[in-house]
């Protein structure tokens, strides 16, 4: 996460996704308290045009009041922080991990360490590095193989931008986690819906309760929630429709 997203599309459609989960007294999961685990680092030697889509506004106008004019009042006020985003309180129950990923291995397992501390006894786990999951695509066969920390680190460019396959795992077996929610950013390698297809079949093998819903405009991107139990499972599945049928035009479920 880098200061240059906050307040952009994919800021308003997790947010957006978020409090309609745990933030709406008509949610069976609302009260629910959230740690999010933002991948933070500065950026440095990244030439492209990412956090761009602040533009919105007009198209999304009617889903959430409170959060259209919150993010509307911080890029008024240019406070692109992702520390800003803390203080809207926008889903009174969460708590927000700010520290940087360094960029050395040793290093990484004293972050991951701090990490899971700060999220040990929150019953559902956000985590938001800038990519999504460390993979490396086949193309031919229209799958992935997930990277491990430990094995692939160093063959990542940007690894600060990554989770690996291993850390997803440690997060998921904290003792009181009921949902993982993880994002992914969609790539080239073959179709969208196929990616999503592809990476839901993995992560049942590993995790069997997963949901992804896909969040459409401008560059698509997935949030996949593992799910500890039947029960919270089909707790999420119902909430993640309702909101994907009344929001379609910019949600998609898969389940």
């Amino acid at each position: 996460m880098q200061d240059r997203y906050v307040g952009d599309v994919g800021d308003f459609g997790k947010f957006q996704l978020f409090r309609y989960l745990f933030a709406d007294p008509k949610s069976p999961l609302e009260g629910k308290a959230l740690a999010q685990i933002w991948f933070m680092h500065p950026g440095e030697g990244e030439n492209n045009n990412d956090g761009r889509h602040i533009d919105y506004f007009e198209r999304m106008m009617g889903s959430d009041e409170y959060l259209e004019h919150s993010m509307m009042d911080l890029l008024m006020r240019q406070k692109r922080e992702v520390t800003e985003l803390e203080k809207l309180k926008l889903l009174p129950n969460a708590k927000f991990y700010y520290h940087e990923v360094p960029r050395a291995l040793e290093d990484r397992y004293l972050w991951l360490n701090g990490a899971l501390s700060f999220a040990m006894h929150s019953p559902i786990v956000a985590v938001a590095p800038d990519n999504g999951m460390a993979l490396r695509c086949n193309r031919q066969e229209k799958r992935f193989e997930h990277l491990t920390l430990k094995e692939h680190y160093a063959q990542k460019v940007y690894p600060h931008k990554y989770i690996f396959a291993d850390e997803i795992s440690y997060f998921y077996r904290l003792p009181h986690l009921e949902i993982c929610i993880v994002y992914q950013h969609l790539g080239r390698c073959f179709s969208h819906d196929g990616q999503i297809a592809s990476l839901l079949d993995d992560l049942r093998r590993e995790y069997r309760h997963v949901l992804a819903v896909k969040h459409k405009p401008y560059s698509p991107r997935v949030f996949f929630f593992l799910c500890k139990s039947e029960v919270i499972y089909e707790t999420a599945r119902l909430r993640l429709a309702q909101f994907a049928e009344a929001h379609s035009e910019f949600w998609e479920l898969f389940d």
